[in-house]
């Protein structure tokens, strides 16, 4: 396949270095996702610190497995001779320390001892454990974290090749530009791990290497719709590195951040997104919540500030070992964000959503695994209280730039909350200014039935209620797994996945759809009580925000000037459960 020559560049993550120290390794990841497990023929990762004295890149044939004093090698747990991985580069400058290597495409599946020897002055680190399995694709995103917005490329025409962005215009410094996908047209996206290519682990094939050929299972997922791909096999530029090229249905889901997965034999690469405009002549994608010059600033780099603060009274059921605990939990809190353009899956986009749709919202918590890390920014507000029925100046709680109040009255389950006017009122901080922001809280609905415990994500979810007037009526899902190598003790790192759904409660029932509920990740029956995962499922009525009679939107000033871009503050009564997701 004809692609694009592009600089690819891998993440570094701050770790410390100092010469003639044992080298000790952190972490081990594919180049991709940076999550662990590698595949054959992968290009991967090693993290740590003291891996090496001088940064070095290997010349193209990539099939020197010394570089800058240094070598890796993978020694089968299970006994038997060690293999010597290919070095693509050594990074050591500024504390940071960081390996890139090719693991060979005739590596035997199962699990390794990972070590690094660095010379001078000789030293070796302590061996650190990895899996290799056939296939694991991980998509390379414009960041380099493994979350975000996939490195992918819009096929203008035989000749242009364009950087997936918001926004149609030239990328500065570089000799392409950027522009939106749209419905029909063809899409390459960049990755590794689609498996072994004997022969072409240290130059690129000059006629590609097609795995779909070869009779393997792969799938473009676009906003959960599958997509069997044009071409799903080596890039003819970069050793190691793997493109799925594509062409985009015309019924395909549109806007900045649609969901985008690849499938190999069944497994999911990491979750990241696309900027689909609705047609060729749109030159920017939609979204209800960024405007053209707002999408513009996140093609240069810049940020979107919003303040974010809810309210809610939530009736919930936790099932454990057969039996059933109901409390209720009540609570405010919130925080003023600055988001780029890779943190934008977690927004909040509620009151955006028109009524009848649903939204997923998908990435990777804290920090990903070996990669960038994609935490937001928040801003000090100073004191914040909140009055209302019930409520009276009651001040939430500042930790870490992020509000919190507990409403919850323990060994009770009569609800503090209720219907009528809840106002926050903020004195300013360092960051923002004085504002305040009210929200009216409309009469609780009634879930006919219940919420299931388990939900099956190949089937729609049908919910009904009665009660709740016009209130406006949110349906929230979420599922959580424990990434393969992360701890649930130490450093847990999940694959997240929300879904919103939003109607009005004289409806009676919505349904949520199958193709909604299978984006996100599934969670193992005992996941809650094991601590590798979690999903939960929860139904609230809240009033319609009006932005003329300042229902639940809000602004306010920002100490470096200007205005907050966007301020929601929404209250939400109902009930909620741990649910399955299977």
């Amino acid at each position: 396949m004809k692609t694009l020559l592009m600089t690819i560049s891998l993440a570094f993550g701050a770790v410390s270095s100092a010469f003639a120290q044992t080298p000790v390794i952190t972490d081990v990841l594919d180049a991709g996702g940076y999550t662990e497990t590698i595949a054959q023929g992968t290009l991967f990762v090693v993290k740590g610190t003291n891996l090496c004295t001088t940064t070095a890149q290997a010349a193209a044939p990539y099939k020197t497995t010394a570089l800058g004093g240094v070598t890796i090698q993978l020694t089968p747990v299970s006994g038997g001779a060690a293999v010597s991985a290919y070095m693509e580069s050594t990074y050591c400058q500024g504390g940071v320390t960081q390996l890139a290597a090719v693991l060979p495409s005739d590596t035997a599946v199962g699990d390794y001892n990972v070590t690094v020897t660095v010379t001078p002055p000789g030293t070796t680190s302590a061996p650190f454990k990895t899996t290799v399995v056939l296939h694991k694709v991980g998509i390379m995103t414009q960041n380099g974290s493994g979350s975000g917005r996939a490195l992918a490329q819009d096929v203008v025409s035989a000749t242009q090749y364009d950087l997936n962005g918001f926004t149609t215009g030239p990328v500065p410094g570089a000799g392409f530009q950027r522009s939106p996908a749209y419905p029909g047209e063809v899409m390459i996206a960049w990755g590794m791990g689609l498996g072994s290519a004997l022969g072409f682990d240290d130059h690129a094939p000059p006629g590609g290497f097609d795995f779909i050929a070869q009779h393997l299972d792969v799938k473009a997922i676009v906003g959960g719709q599958p997509i069997v791909p044009i071409y799903a096999g080596r890039s003819n530029l970069f050793a190691a590195l793997d493109n799925i090229t594509f062409r985009l249905p015309d019924n395909v889901q549109t806007g900045c951040l649609v969901s985008f997965q690849v499938s190999v034999a069944g497994q999911l690469s990491n979750l990241t997104t696309l900027a689909i405009a609705p047609n060729a002549q749109a030159g920017a994608c939609q979204d209800p919540l960024y405007t053209i010059d707002v999408l513009k600033r996140f093609d240069a780099g810049g940020g979107f500030t919003v303040g974010d603060f809810n309210l809610i009274s939530a009736l919930s059921t936790i099932t454990i070992a057969g039996q059933s605990i109901t409390s209720r939990s009540e609570s405010a809190s919130g925080a003023f964000t600055t988001y780029n353009a890779d943190q934008l899956v977690r927004v909040p986009e509620i009151s955006a959503a028109p009524s009848g749709v649903c939204q997923v919202y998908t990435f990777t918590s804290g920090q990903s695994a070996g990669g960038a890390a994609i935490d937001v920014t928040n801003l000090d507000a100073g004191a914040i209280t909140l009055n209302g029925p019930n409520v009276a100046n009651k001040a939430l709680t500042e930790t870490n730039k992020a509000y919190y109040l507990s409403l919850t009255t323990p060994g009770s389950n009569t609800p503090v909350i209720s219907a009528g006017t809840y106002t926050l009122t903020g004195a300013g901080g360092t960051d923002i200014g004085p504002f305040t922001a009210s929200i009216l809280v409309s009469p609780p609905l009634t879930v006919t039935g219940g919420l299931p415990a388990t939900v099956n994500r190949s089937q729609n979810l049908p919910i009904a209620w009665t009660g709740g007037g016009t209130a406006l009526v949110e349906i929230i899902g979420s599922s959580a797994l424990l990434i393969s190598g992360s701890s649930s003790s130490n450093n847990a790192v999940y694959t997240t996945g929300t879904f919103i759904c939003t109607t009005t409660a004289d409806k009676g029932s919505f349904s949520v759809p199958s193709s909604i509920l299978q984006q996100l990740p599934p969670t193992p029956a005992n996941a809650f009580t094991a601590g590798t995962g979690f999903g939960s499922l929860a139904v609230y009525s809240s009033s319609l925000p009006n932005a003329a009679s300042k229902n639940g939107y809000f602004t306010a000033p920002v100490k470096a000037g200007g205005n907050i871009d966007y301020g929601i503050f929404l209250a939400g009564v109902g009930t909620s459960a741990l649910t399955t997701y299977q």
